[in-house]
């Protein structure tokens, strides 16, 4: 007997390079695991920067100048992350992995058409279109 192979889910709204969103969609942020580890370091470093700042008595508005000087040169310090992959346009960190604060190479692997398989936006234009 032959196995079942599913469809591809390439075409599914959830679908982003070969990794399933639909759990992240569904509770953004729940799993923290997925999220990008350059920007869970930086934010880190920003509460304890906040923190240090009320500490010492910092006035109010020294501290997005002293903060733009500390990001500064963090963002020049080396990623310490295994799938960074500089990409020239994106956001921040410049990341191609990197899509709203999580790591496509956290989420679950897609694999194929499955109960929460759906059709992109644009194709349901299409679908629409034909039928008039």
């Amino acid at each position: 007997m032959n196995d079942i192979t599913r469809l591809p889910g390439d075409t599914c709204l959830f679908y982003v390079r070969g990794r399933c969103l639909y759990e992240e969609r569904l509770n953004p942020g729940y799993t923290k695991s997925w999220r990008c580890q350059v920007l869970a370091r930086w934010e880190s470093k920003f509460d304890d920067f906040i923190a240090r700042a009320e500490f010492f008595g910092v006035e109010q508005e020294r501290i997005p100048d002293l903060w733009d000087t500390q990001f500064q040169r963090m963002a020049r310090d080396v990623f310490h992350c295994q799938m960074y992959t500089y990409s020239p346009g994106v956001e921040l960190p410049g990341c191609r992995n990197q899509l709203d604060a999580i790591c496509i190479h956290g989420l679950p692997k897609c694999h194929g058409r499955c109960r929460h398989y759906s059709i992109e936006r644009h194709e349901l234009d299409l679908t629409d279109k034909s039928g008039e």
